[in-house]
């Protein structure tokens, strides 16, 4: 009787699965208690129906099957599955790419549609109470513990998967499922009270992966390394019942244990790789083969949010390691084999219990509840049926190692090739764990983390040996990742909880507690509590689903007319990542690691699996009724993403070996038409000390938010006439950027391998970023009242502080990584420059070393994006340069020197009044240095809408042109010891190399060699030093080629027309306010530092000082630059900073309307100031007023594929008012004016001399440079060259009358650009026209001359010049160019000047020279002839 209970058990899995199998020889077979089934082959549809996967079975088939059943021994041994060699090959199935873009298109199906279709209910035929059939209760019970004992053993699993070249292959020698007992062993157990538990156990031995490449034909010329070999590791599985007769299990746990998993992977199977990845990550998100049978996308995203399965998934949930749960009873309630919807695949290989029919167990009740009353009910509703399920994956140590492969041939030409690979890459990581707890559909929480984790360099890359075994680096060097702690430091933290942990409560007896709500959650697992379990990575996804009191449906599709969601749901999901003490470490060995990785990554043809589909807006869509908005105020669901950083440190070294030129093109996407020839580098020497830069960052916080039902949420919104502003919130992806305690500075690995401390260039500062971006840009194209973009910016503080020396140094960093050597060979640094920069405490330095320093305060900025139009505005709060001096131990103290200061009131610098006035410090509330606002049309639109807008205002400037700037600038390292540095590499290069190097380039060479250089790396301290036998290979070149330094010289007209036209197009529709207050720039002859009395970097504080309480004050020249204000047509004044986006009074709709402009300056002076507080004047305060206007026509006949301007002519005309000009010069101010002239020429020489000012960014001749200097000359100026760019003058055009001053005339033009269109147009050519008039009046020039008179003390000889009524004009046009100057009078007159009695004149009344544009009258005549005959002037 008991065989009659078991044997249709058996055959119901044995049946579903195994073609041709009668099931009488198995019945006869099991009768005896043992069977025997050899070549199996499986139902590969069935499989593949099961699966619910977009893969088809190729093959599969099972070599033997054994079933073991004691049927004496029951109640007391297991009975025994064992599977001997099963091999399944499976593919893509063809077209599951086409099945997801057809089914994509139809979009917005609720999560419940999704479920109804794939969860079909299995409705079990109910036995009734009078079937004689009905077993017994204690043959129940004994079948429920045949069940809960079974074991299952495979040998030799084989699987494989191929997709286009890819073959991946599993196999697994052996696999085995028992019970076990409290203490995980092998026993024969049953659940009991009180525990109510039931354990096994699975082992997995000998897993081996291999990932090839396959040919066209199909075959695998060269077997690559295992992915994986030969890798053991074992399963715990622990149920937990709720009581005896509980078919589902109240808790499920089921975790892996692997001590040891070791990768390997070569660069062929690199792109396999990562193609692999991309298949799972398609298969996650539903992107391939995730819409049959009407499920809808929504359903797809329901189920990779919540990470669980719908009911009926089977396959999935198979494909999760799944297991089936004890209770059978389902299939001895059945009325036949038939009805049991289980196959024996997934009880043998599912490792008894099951999950699978743990979800179908509870669905069946569900519905048969549901459907008493004719209703199926939701199976969300019965929750707390639903079981906690936790998954967990632990690896105590696990290595990733890469290789590179090259081919080798045998001696024999027939010989077969063999392929060898080399160990270059390590990633190494410790205490691993993956954990996920779920409970149905309303809670998901996945949980990854890292105890430590690290990367090191191995052997040698690119011919370059750097760590070969011989090499005896220590391993310090090799590292170039490290991030936590290691296990010895951190314990077992990584298995708390777990049954791995014989602290956990199911290893102690006592059940589990869970938390299964997002509060208590978010309380629990902090960033505090999971960098204290792991330390180098954590990261909680938690997904939830909870019940709230409002009524009506949660989707957003539900204006469309679908189906809505069940009601009173809302989600959310939270993804929660941290990374701890990270340490990078870029050095040259490591960078071409990572360089040569990505560029065998990228080495594929792959075509993606998924393709992005063009946006449809579906214009059918009906409007959203109040009730939907009113749900979509009260909540809609985002995905929330959080990613910490915590102590981050980046250390960029400088390049020992660079050979990037091989890389960088390829990464970039350039075509390499030639191959590189290999580089052979005899021997590789470490350089030490080696300088680098480092970067540092306390905490990095990193927020990223989108609506979880983009499309659906767009469609619905976007048809709202006036959404609120929380419902357009949702609407864009959201963007939060904050930086703590960024610091960069300069550091140095010495010999042992460490790094000095830290020298700050940029000390510690903050900042953050924001951004948003619309989703489903298409929705909102006619909505251009709706940002598509936004961006703000703040930075609070921000300081650069540096020595010479320092940025000497940074600039030999980086041009050991933007130049590449084809040897290969390493730099060699200046001793010199590094023990400046590197100096012990307490050193004394051979000289000066100022620091400069400069802050930016208050940074703001923002971009804002429109269907329309762009906008940008920001501002900035000060900026301030200085220069610190440090002192000695002497006595001298360290001095500060303002350099530039902003903002500064400089409204009265003008003058010298200030001078004498008391001066408020700046207050803390002084307007920001600068602010803007720009708004500029989106290309393409309607040219009647508005054309750009400028608004700048820009607050004074006071710069101080100090001395000590120039001997920062002119620094040089000391080159003690120059001839040792020629010969030798700081730190311990052996003799040996260096004989090499002198061998095979020559002593005397080498010392030539940086005068040759001189050019490639302008006054810096890096010097090459090649290793082979050529020298011109040891020339450095750009790392990525300069395309454009091909262009022809020929094309610069083209240029030039092209970048007047682009102006053109700017400035033609430009609404432009431009206010710019007076910059002041103080020159003195010795260098100010600021007293310790002065608020620091107050300039004109400083210089006030020095004017009063210093009688040996430096000669200082002040100059102080005009106030300019630029006004467009018809504008009216605004505030500069505006919010986005913003509107004019009167915008400019038509081409030119910007014009004129009004141009306008002021309270310009020159003045000195010399010692003994004395203050004479150069050029009085002035000022001007002008007023610019352009034109622009069409010329005919010209097409615009000609180029730039070439279809336009341009009419420029420019009238200024100058207000009277008072120059007055003394010795004293001449001979300042000379010293400083002296000063500068000198240092500009010296300059010169060093090649600074010739440096470039890169520092490396280019082949065009050799035809710079002629280019210029054609190039250059203003417009263009006269003889082919500029437009014949019109008609209206003709010389004015002569004797006017104001040639009236010349408005003629302007009024009738008819005749000046005709007349360019006969001229000819295809070139642009600029036609170009000018002028300038000017009331009044007075100069005066100072000088001692040598007759008498205390008195001055004043010569006074007077010019008065001065204009001119100039008028370029085609074919001529006409300057007209005219002059009223000229007066010369000479005086003495005493103190306290103002000017005298001298002899003949002072009279020198006297011209008027009228004659002069009788004793004005004869006095002026005898001023000439007296020859006063002679003298």
């Amino acid at each position: 009787m008991l065989e009659s209970y078991v044997t249709p058990l058996l055959m119901s899995y044995v049946n579903k699965y195994i073609k041709n199998l009668k099931p009488s020889d198995l019945q006869l077979s099991l009768w005896g208690g043992d069977v025997v089934l050899s070549k199996l082959d499986l139902k590969l549809d069935v499989l593949e129906q099961e699966l619910k996967l977009p893969f088809t079975f190729m093959s599969g088939h099972i070599h033997e099957l054994r079933i073991h059943v004691p049927w004496t021994k029951l109640g007391s041994e297991a009975v025994v599955i064992t599977i001997n060699t099963m091999e399944c090959i499976l593919k893509l199935r063809d077209g599951a790419q086409d099945d997801h873009e057809s089914g994509s298109s139809s979009t917005g199906r609720s999560v419940s549609d999704g479920s109804k279709a794939v969860a079909k209910p299995r409705r079990p035929q109910q036995a009734a109470p009078s079937d004689p059939d009905l077993p017994p209760g204690y043959v129940q019970s004994l079948i429920r513990r045949v069940v809960n004992n079974v074991n299952i053993v495979v040998n030799n699993l084989i699987l494989k998967y191929v997709e286009d070249d890819i073959v991946l292959s599993v196999n697994i020698t052996s696999a085995e499922c028992y019970t076990v007992d409290d203490m995980w062993e092998r026993a024969f157990m049953d659940i009991a009270a009180p525990e109510l538990v039931l354990r096994k156990v699975i082992d997995f031995a000998d897993c081996t992966v291999c990932l090839d490449k396959r040919n066209a034909s199909g075959k695998i010329e060269f077997y690559q390394d295992p992915l994986l070999y030969k890798c053991s590791f074992r399963t715990r599985l622990h149920f937990s019942y709720d009581n005896i007769n509980s078919k589902i299990p109240s808790v499920i746990k089921i975790q892996t244990m692997v001590e040891s998993l070791k990768l390997s992977m070569t660069d062929q199977q690199l792109p396999m790789f990562i193609r692999i990845l991309e298949l799972i990550i398609a298969l996650y998100y539903g992107e391939i083969g995730g819409h049959k049978e009407g499920e809808g996308e929504e359903g797809s995203v329901h189920v990779r949010e919540a990470g669980a399965v719908l009911p009926g998934m089977d396959g999935d949930l198979e494909g999760q390691g799944a297991v089936q749960y004890p209770g059978h009873d389902l299939y001895l309630q059945s009325g036949g084999p038939e009805e049991g919807d289980e196959g024996w695949v997934s009880w043998a290989w599912s490792f008894v219990p099951a999950i699978v029919d743990l979800e179908e167990g509870e669905e069946e009740g569900l519905y048969q509840q549901g459907e008493e009353d004719g209703v199926p009910t939701n199976p969300q509703q019965h929750t707390p049926k639903d079981p906690v399920v936790s998954i967990g994956f632990y690896c105590t140590k696990a290595s990733v190692t890469f290789k590179l492969t090259e081919t080798q041939s045998e001696s024999s030409y027939y010989s077969p090739q063999k392929v060898k690979s080399r160990e270059v890459l390590c990633l190494e990581q410790e205490g691993i764990t993956i954990e996920v707890l779920m409970m149905g559909e309303p809670f998901f929480d996945c949980q990854i983390g890292f105890v430590g984790c690290r990367a090191l360099c191995l052997k040698g890359i690119m011919g370059v040996r750097d760590f070969e075994e011989n090499m005896n680096r220590l391993e310090e060097d090799a590292v170039f990742f490290s991030c936590g702690d290691s296990l010895r430091s951190k314990g077992m933290t990584y298995l708390t909880n777990s049954l791995f942990d014989y602290r956990s409560p199911e290893n102690n007896g006592v059940r589990a507690e869970f938390i299964l709500d997002s509060t208590n959650h978010k309380e629990a697992y902090t960033e505090i509590a999971g960098m204290q379990r792991f330390g180098a990575f954590y990261m909680d996804y938690l997904y939830t689903m909870e019940n709230s009191s409002a009524t009506g449906s949660q989707d957003f599709s539900a204006a469309s007319g679908e189906e809505a969601v069940p009601a009173a749901v809302q989600e959310t999901s939270i993804k929660r990542l941290v990374v701890g003490p990270l340490d990078v470490r870029l050095n040259g060995s490591a960078v071409h690691r990572i360089l040569k990785m990505v560029t065998c990554a990228m080495d594929h043809e792959y075509e993606p699996y998924c393709r992005p589909q063009p946006e449809v807006v579906e214009e059918s869509r009906g409007a959203a009724t109040p009730e939907e908005i009113a749900r979509l105020e009260e909540f809609i669901p985002t995905r929330l993403t959080c990613l910490t950083l915590l102590q981050v440190s980046v250390t960029v070294s400088m390049a020992e070996f660079n050979l990037l030129h091989t890389l960088m093109p390829i990464i970039m996407g350039c075509k390499v038409t030639a191959p590189v020839p290999p580089v052979t580098v005899t021997a590789f020497q470490p350089v030490r000390p080696l300088p680098a830069v480092q970067f540092q960052v306390e905490r990095a916080n990193f927020e990223h938010s989108v609506p979880m039902y983009g499309p659906e949420l767009v469609a619905t919104i976007s048809g709202i006439s006036q959404p609120s502003d929380n419902l357009l919130h949702h609407c864009y992806a959201h963007l939060y950027l904050k930086v703590f305690g960024f610091q960069a500075g300069l550091t140095c690995q010495d010999s042992t391998g460490g790094f000095l401390p830290l020298l700050p260039i940029i000390p510690s500062f903050s900042t953050a970023l924001y951004g948003k971006l619309i989703q489903m840009p298409a929705h909102w194209s006619r909505r251009s009242s709706v940002p598509t973009t936004e961006c703000i910016f703040e930075l609070p503080h921000f300081l650069v502080q540096a020595t010479r020396a320092q940025t000497l140094l940074l600039q030999a960093i980086c041009q050991s990584w933007t130049h590449s050597v084809v040897s290969g060979a390493p730099p060699t640094l200046s001793e010199g420059l590094l023990r400046e920069v590197y100096k012990a405490p307490g050193a004394k330095s051979p000289g000066p070393s100022p620091t400069l320093e400069a802050s930016v305060q208050n940074l703001e900025l923002k971009l804002c994006s429109r269907a329309t139009e762009k906008c940008a505005s920001g501002t900035v709060g000060a900026v301030k340069v200085c220069a610190r001096t440090p002192g000695s131990g002497e006595g001298v103290k360290e001095k500060l020197v303002p350099l530039i200061q902003g903002p500064s009131d400089t409204r009265e610098l003008h003058e010298s009044r200030w001078l004498n006035e008391i001066r408020k410090p700046e207050s803390l509330l002084a307007p920001d240095l600068l602010a803007f606002s720009v708004q500029v049309p989106q290309q393409g639109d309607d040219c009647r809408n508005s054309g750009a807008i400028l608004l700048v205002s820009v607050q004074g400037v006071s710069v101080n042109v100090d001395p000590v700037f120039c001997t920062w600038l002119l620094y040089q390292p000391h080159r003690g010891g120059a001839g040792r540095q020629q010969q030798q590499t700081p730190g311990s290069a052996p003799a040996a190399k260096r004989r090499e190097d002198e061998a095979s380039a020559g002593s005397a060479p080498l010392a030539k060699e940086p005068s040759n250089q001189a050019s490639d790396y302008a006054s810096s301290p890096v010097k090459t030093k090649t290793v082979t036998e050529s020298r011109p290979l040891s020339i450095p070149m750009k790392v990525m080629p300069d395309t454009a330094g091909g262009e022809s010289w020929t094309t610069s007209e083209e240029r030039m027309k092209e970048l007047i036209a682009h102006a053109w197009d700017v400035v033609k529709r430009l609404t432009l306010q431009l206010e710019l207050q007076s910059c002041c720039v103080f020159l003195p002859n010795d260098s100010l530092p600021s007293p310790s009395t002065i608020v620091c970097g107050d300039i004109p504080g400083t210089v006030r000082s020095w004017y009063h309480n210093q009688a040996s004050m430096p000669g200082t020249l002040v100059l102080c630059l005009p106030q300019v204000s630029v006004l467009s047509a018809g504008h009216k004044y605004m505030e500069p900073l505006q919010e986005l986006p913003f509107v004019v009074s009167k915008p400019i709709l038509e081409e030119g309307d910007a014009f004129p402009w009004s141009v306008s300056l002021s309270q310009s002076s020159v003045y000195t100031l010399l010692g003994q507080q004395r203050r004479l004047s150069l050029l009085e305060p002035m000022g001007c007023t002008s007023t610019l206007a352009v034109t622009s026509h069409k010329l005919p006949g010209c097409s615009s594929s000609e180029g730039g301007g070439g279809g336009h002519s341009f009419v420029v005309c420019l009238h200024v008012d100058l207000q009277a000009v008072h120059v007055k010069c003394s010795n004293p101010q001449v001979q300042l004016l000379y010293e400083l002239l002296l000063s500068w020429s000198s240092t500009w020489a010296r300059l010169q001399r060093l090649g600074i000012l010739r440096q470039t960014s890169s520092g490396v001749p280019e082949p065009p440079a050799g035809a710079a200097p002629s280019s210029p000359v054609r190039s250059s100026a203003g417009t263009a060259a006269p003889d082919t760019s500029t437009c014949s003058r019109s008609a209206d055009f003709g010389p004015p009358t002569e004797g006017d001053s104001v040639p009236a005339g010349d408005d003629g033009p302007f009024a009738d650009p008819v005749t000046l269109e005709q007349k360019t147009s006969s001229i000819g050519g295809t070139s642009g026209k600029v036609s170009l008039w000018m002028q300038w009046m000017l009331p009044k020039v007075t100069v005066k001359l100072f000088a001692p008179d040598p007759a008498a003390k205390k008195t001055e000889i004043c010569v006074i010049g007077e010019l008065e009524d001065l204009s001119a004009s100039v008028d370029v046009q085609d074919v001529y160019t006409k300057i007209k100057c005219k002059v009223g009078s000229f007066n010369i007159d000479q005086h003495r000047c005493r103190p306290g009695q103002g000017l005298l004149s001298g002899h003949y009344e002072g009279l020198v020279l006297q011209c008027k544009e009228t004659a002069a009258y009788g004793g004005g005549c004869s006095e002026l002839g005898r001023l000439w005959r007296s020859g006063p002037l002679l003298h």
